[in-house]
């Protein structure tokens, strides 16, 4: 349970923008579907709204992950309906309209077909649907091409014109478009210290060493046991408040807020 400070920071800053959208629309329940994503403890992404009083539910592909999700979620004292729905069934056990918010989070690049995914999400969701996905204009993106090959990954997936065609075919608008996740530290498939070494900042590379050694996970800040690991980790946020299109080469993700188009 050592997530790293990397994911750590991505989770808080999530925080930011699911306080965001909590203010701008009453949320009452939440979907993530898919739950797989890129780094860190599978499933929780979704807490801070279990947290807020919002019931959660989360549909993951995979019955072991989807056992061990369940099981994380009780070891953190907080409700989730985890739904196992095998890979590639598209049809969402739900009733239409069932969800105030629908959304993931770097994991439609896991999905073979992201069309009828996102229209089950158009069909189970009332307000909004939020998609977040790696930044490709990021330059530690385009630096791990290769490395994305080899995981077989669906990376057009990710593309936001391919998102923001599908939503627009289904009827439903872009309300917002961002980037976020903006640390000091670069996108890269390499530790940031030795980066760091490779340019010449070492003294900085040491900083990093000795924050590293920590115990980084925000399962201690759920369940109550490191209720300063917030303010630990967001001392790290002062980029996010930089301008868009400065954000844009460091962002390590773009996020896609959708609302159903009610001129249509």
């Amino acid at each position: 349970m050592n997530e790293g400070m990397g994911t750590t920071y991505e989770r808080y800053i999530l925080h930011r923008l699911f306080e965001n959208i909590r203010k701008k629309y009453a949320i009452n329940n939440i979907l993530e579907v898919p739950s797989f994503g890129m780094t860190g403890i599978s499933g929780i992404n979704s807490m801070w709204w279990a947290l807020n009083g919002v019931e959660v539910t989360v549909v993951d592909d995979n019955e072991i992950r989807a056992k061990a999700i369940q099981d994380t979620w009780q070891e953190a004292r907080l409700r989730a309906n985890v739904v196992y729905l095998p890979q590639n069934e598209y049809v969402l056990p739900f009733e239409n309209k069932t969800f105030d918010l629908s959304w993931n989070f770097a994991a439609l690049w896991h999905v073979q077909k992201i069309d009828l995914l996102l229209k089950e999400m158009k069909r189970n969701t009332k307000k909004v649907i939020l998609i977040c996905v790696p930044n490709r204009e990021n330059i530690g993106y385009l630096m791990l091409a290769a490395e994305r090959k080899k995981k077989s990954l669906f990376a057009d997936n990710i593309k936001p014109r391919i998102i923001k065609n599908i939503m627009s075919n289904l009827k439903w608008r872009l309300a917002e478009d961002g980037y976020f996740d903006v640390p000091p530290w670069p996108d890269i498939a390499m530790k940031k210290e030795e980066l760091l070494e490779k340019i010449g900042l070492s003294w900085l590379a040491r900083r990093y060493q000795r924050a590293e050694a920590k115990r980084w996970c925000i399962l201690d800040y759920y369940n109550g046991k490191n209720e300063g690991l917030e303010k630990d980790i967001m001392k790290y946020s002062y980029l996010e408040d930089l301008p868009q299109p400065i954000k844009r080469m460091w962002a390590h993700h773009r996020y896609f807020l959708f609302t159903p188009d009610i001129s249509n």
